[in-house]
């Protein structure tokens, strides 16, 4: 399987909720590039952005869209960030993801987060 880059990239919407947007390349560079082409979008339009990463990653996910209202946000994950790597975590729903145990929460920052975006099986 070829190895990818992946952009990951968590937003606080106004209710403080954090969602989680995934971008799939073929390069470090085409990361970087789709990272501060992002970052720029969010600013104009006064989003924070909480963490943003590029890795290398086999994970897949599908294309990126807006969802309509809160109720087409369907996918959840547990994001690990630490300075050396990202690890994302399929969780059914906040509530799982609340409560599952955070043996890296000393060195790592963690999140719950929506998307509408789903991971892909390879």
């Amino acid at each position: 399987m070829k190895t990818l880059f992946l952009l990951i990239m968590l937003t606080q919407n106004g209710a403080g909720d954090i969602n989680v947007a995934f971008v799939n390349t073929e390069t470090l560079a085409q990361c970087q590039q789709k990272l501060l082409m992002l970052e720029g979008v969010f600013q104009a339009s006064e989003i924070p952005v909480i963490e943003r990463r590029c890795m290398e990653s086999e994970l897949q996910f599908s294309t990126f869209g807006h969802a309509a209202n809160s109720s087409k946000i369907i996918n959840f994950y547990q994001i690990y960030f630490n300075e050396a790597r990202v690890r994302v975590l399929p969780v059914s729903d906040w509530k799982t993801c609340n409560n599952l145990h955070k043996p890296e929460a000393e060195q790592a920052r963690v999140y719950c987060s929506s998307s509408v975006q789903s991971l892909r099986k390879n």
